[in-house]
């Protein structure tokens, strides 16, 4: 097989010899699965077609054994022997894939620039780099290794600094298509945290920012950076090195595509390829597949066994998986792929070809001396008696558990079967099976089927269960002429008690109403089965959960409308992801802490969809922005946080794994009831911090404050009482009538405000205070509206005196809140005025009063007759108001008198007419004004039959 840990170093600087080196090795052993395909076409696509706009930037973050090292060794040879590796079945794969659209592709100049960061040093020079000591120079280096005056262009653009520019310049002067390998990143950013070397970090930084802008900008060219991300790397960095790769991360994700070369599906053709000589095995799969049916097809085999395993294992399906997997039985690749893959610590293609290459061997060699193999290697087949168990142990199925480590070893060495083959339980039992006849059409069922068990145990299954049902123990000795009955023998004297000859170390346990489950128990402690859970729970499902939780755990309390914002679909805006939120209510608006927290120094997206949100900056109107309160996590919180939820969810697998009559499920559910208390308290602790809209003098301005401890913005009580005391609310009940009136002569506003405009104001306008409902505005405008200083008046000015609060119309555009006008100084009144201005203010309704309030200065009122009640006859009175010549150069009496006039002219509105029974007018207007302003006075009054007016000079 040659080294299965493949490294871009070693083909490249052929440090030292390895076979993947050579083209033809390393296409005959390489599968060309479609990501493969994909991602090798794209870069091929975007070096080797001109003038064609195409993907430029890539991210490798796959898990450890992935692949990477693979891909990127396919795509130097690529480049650098492009004729090879063109001719070959993958590289013809590529070339349909690069050329699609019928564009030629052409790789012959590619000019290559390989930094493998695993074998450099920061600030150390190197041969390979010349002077350089840092990623900036050393990429200049190699940009320029063809050219004659090599250090003079390396030394002029390193004087210009690693900007997006200088490199744009660059690659425009060398005039190729350019690759650029950045290999194993973390390993650098690692040896940048050294006390030495640190000082350098955010020079480096600076560089793969500028480099990531640049190559997306410059065509022909092309970036690959091997960067593992934090959830699929079990490395234990320093927190500078997660740091850098916090940085970067989201620049890559801004310019570049995050690839995958490797998937579970494509596991039995990688492994197939990588391990036999390929040929044409479609006949013999079909063939065995076939015995396997026929003999499955007995009444025992199909009712006990093969209709249990459920519809994705039935016999009608087999021969196309068993043509997918040959020599391997579907169901261990089902195992590895599907099962022991979402352990992170797994080492995916790696592990499984080192597995799956033990394996075959033993049995090809087996073959070979003409013993005993079986006609398809399944899941009890893994010979734990070689080197095939280490390499198995080793793989971080276990993740990487010492004891879990440890306590398996010795399980398989104890009950299965010893190192050399010399022992064991399940090898002892084989012996005593034969020796009393029992003959399963094979030598070592009791070894096989606990080999299975031992496999079905390593992690927790689908659904948290664990080990391995009836069924799949019986269908991993089942075969070609296998009787029933004995295989069905061997499972009975396996699962028997240790006292008879069964497995010690076998447990039994019957998840709720699903068949009885085996499993071979390494003895464990909660802690320990803790550790091995905590191991399956990624990062992303921490985070969800902690989201999860934290809706769970909201409250609006006093606000009218909460919102549990989610984050929306990956690339959507932010305008698209608070569009709905605006209306007018108080609301608090949770957000997902998966896509929006503070501080930390990585919350600058976050503030900027804020600004969205409120309206500061373009993409979202918002009309009622000013009663939106935001609730915000901390990020350090969230993550603490997540650390919490990784643990509650751990207890969770912990507490499903546990059999109900097991002594330990009752300490589990304690300490997994303990576990999600606390987090329950960290995902609270985690939202400190609450926003709102702000009036300032620079225009509107996003507020972010924190609650103290133990307080939560996931609380509407807690944020409203926060945001009292930051005068933006007011208690409930507590909206004080004065208030509401100095806001409305603070705010400057240069006319009436009508009622539905009030009642807006607290959801719009910033300047107001938040309130809790609004029948505490309704009964602060009642107050102004009875008071001796405002009045409420209706289109036509005229007072409405509401007799309760319940009367205030907060929808109404045709009120207008007013101030009063105040009455005139008494000594400018007499007694008989004051009589008879007391006498016409009876004979108005007690809902509308005139607005001209009381009569001016110097006026007379006539007395009103009353007629004595039940008169059906109308009656006329007759009206004479006269105002002495007096001056109006005060702004008061100048109203008052405009009042009076806007009075009259309402009373003889033709509009009115029906309403008014106004029979005669006549009128005396005497004005002393400046010259020719009252002309057009003049000219409205000679249309009016019988009118006459004459104009004097005055000497004023």
């Amino acid at each position: 097989m040659g080294e299965l840990q493949m490294s871009l170093a070693k083909a490249v600087y052929q440090t030292v010899p390895v076979p993947y080196a050579d083209c033809g090795y390393y296409t005959d052993i390489t599968q060309p699965t479609p990501k493969l395909v994909g991602f090798l076409g794209r870069v091929a696509r975007r070096l080797g077609v001109s003038h064609l706009d195409a993907q430029a930037c890539f991210h490798l973050d796959q898990g450890m054994g992935g692949g990477k090292s693979h891909a990127l060794v396919g795509i130097w040879h690529m480049i650098s022997c492009p004729n090879a590796f063109f001719t070959s079945e993958l590289g013809q794969a590529v070339s349909a894939e690069a050329g699609a659209g019928q564009h030629a592709v052409d790789l012959s100049r590619v000019l290559p620039v390989i930094l493998t960061c695993d074998g450099m040093s920061p600030g150390k020079t190197d041969p390979r780099f010349g002077p350089a000591t840092d990623l900036f120079g050393r990429f200049l280096w190699l940009l320029f290794a063809d050219i004659p005056n090599r250090m003079d262009r390396y030394q002029h653009y390193s004087s210009l600094g690693a900007n997006k520019a200088t490199l744009q310049a660059a690659f425009a002067e060398v005039d190729r298509p350019v690759l650029v390998l950045v290999d194993e990143l973390m390993d650098y950013a690692m040896a940048l945290t050294d006390e030495s070397a640190i000082g350098g970090m955010p020079g480096e930084q600076a560089f793969l920012n500028a480099l990531t802008d640049a190559v997306d900008d410059q065509a022909g060219v092309a970036l690959v950076i091997v960067m593992i991300k934090s959830e699929e790397d079990q490395s234990g960095y320093h927190p500078a090195a997660v740091a850098f790769r916090d940085y970067l991360s989201p620049r890559l994700q801004r310019n570049g595509e995050t690839v995958t070369v490797t998937e579970p599906s494509d596991f039995a053709q990688i492994i197939r390829r990588r391990l036999f000589t390929q040929a044409n095995t479609d006949d013999v799969a079909v063939s065995i597949a076939s015995a396997f049916t026929a003999t499955g097809h007995q009444g025992a085999w199909k009712d006990q066994v093969y209709t249990p395993l459920g519809s994705r294992r039935t016999l009608a399906g087999l021969p196309e998986r068993v043509a997918e997997t040959y020599p391997f039985h579907p169901d261990l690749f089902a195992l590895v792929s599907k099962e022991w893959t979402v352990v992170q610590a797994f080492q995916r293609v790696r592990s499984t070809v080192s597995i799956f290459a033990r394996t075959a061997l033993f049995w090809s060699d087996e073959h070979k001396a003409g013993r005993w193999a079986p006609a398809l290697i399944g899941v009890g087949d893994i010979p734990l008696h070689t080197s095939a168990l280490e390499a198995l142990l080793s793989s971080g199925v276990l993740a990487g558990n010492d004891r879990a480590i440890q306590g398996f070893r010795a399980v398989a060495t104890t009950d299965i079967v010893n190192t050399g083959a010399g022992g064991g339980t399940a090898f002892v039992l084989d012996a005593a099976l034969r020796a009393s006849g029992v003959d399963a059409g094979q030598p070592v069922p009791a070894l096989r089927m606990g080999t299975a068990c031992l496999a079905y145990s390593l992690v927790p299954r689908p659904r948290a269960v664990r080990g391995a049902t009836k069924a799949e123990l019986l269908a991993a000795v089942a075969g070609p002429g296998v009787d029933y009955s004995a295989a069905e023998e061997v499972f009975n004297a396996l699962v028997a008690s240790p006292a008879e000859g069964g497995l010690g170390a076998l447990e039994r346990s019957r998840p709720g109403r699903g068949p009885e489950r085996f499993y071979l128990s390494i003895k464990q402690t909660l802690n320990m089965y803790h550790a091995n859970a905590l191991a399956m729970v990624s990062g992303e499902e921490s985070v969800d959960t902690v989201w999860v939780r934290a809706q769970a755990l909201a409250e609006k309390h006093s606000f009218t409308a909460l919102h549990k914002l989610a984050r929306p679909e990956h690339g959507a805006s932010a305008a698209a992801a608070f569009a709905g939120l605006d209306s007018q209510q108080t609301r608090l608006v949770v957000l997902d802490p998966r896509r929006w927290t503070l501080l930390n120094g990585r919350d600058q997206a976050t503030r900027a969809d804020i600004d969205v949100a409120y309206g500061i900056s373009p993409g979202l109107p918002s009309t009622f922005a000013a009663s939106m309160v935001m609730a915000v996590a901390t990020t350090q919180r969230r993550d603490r946080a997540k650390a919490f939820a990784r643990d509650y969810m751990a207890w969770n697998q912990v507490v499903a794994q546990l059999a109900e009559d097991s002594e330990e499920l009752g300490a589990a559910r304690e300490r997994r009831d303990q576990a999600g208390r606390k987090l329950d308290e960290a995902v609270a602790w985690a939202f400190q911090h609450y926003a709102f809209v702000l009036r300032t003098d620079n225009g509107l301005a996003v507020q972010y404050k924190t609650l103290p401890e133990p307080q939560t913005s996931l609380s509407g009580r807690h944020v409203w009482a926060a945001l009292v005391g930051d005068g933006r609310a007011v208690q409930a009940n507590q909206l004080s009538a004065d208030y509401v009136a100095q806001l409305i002569t603070s705010g400057q506003y240069g006319r009436d405000l009508t009622p539905k405009e009030l009642f807006a104001h607290p959801y719009s306008d910033p300047t107001w205070p938040l309130i809790q409902t609004d029948e505490e505005m309704r009964l602060a405008l009642f107050k102004l509206a009875t008071s001796e200083e405002w009045m409420l008046t209706d289109s036509d000015g005229v007072e409405i005196r509401p007799a309760s609060a319940a009367q205030i119309q907060s929808a109404t555009l045709q009120q207008q809140l007013r101030p009063r006008l105040p009455l005139a100084p008494p000594e400018q009144r007499n007694g008989e005025e004051d009589a008879a201005h007391s006498r016409t203010a009876t004979a108005e309704t007690p809902e509308r009063i005139s607005e001209c309030g009381s009569p001016a200065p110097g006026s007379s009122a006539l007395t009103v007759q009353v007629p004595a009640g039940g008169a059906t006859e109308p009656s006329f009175e007759t009206t004479v108001i006269s105002i002495p010549l007096s001056s109006v150069t005060d702004p008061l009496k100048r109203e008052q008198v405009w009042h009076l006039l806007r009075e009259v002219a309402s009373l003889v509105d033709p509009a009115k007419s029906s309403q008014n029974d106004l029979q005669m007018v006549g009128l005396q207007i005497t004005i002393s004004a400046a010259t020719g302003e009252t002309r057009g006075m003049l000219g409205k009054a000679s249309q009016v039959p019988g009118s006459s007016s004459r104009t004097e000079q005055d000497d004023l």
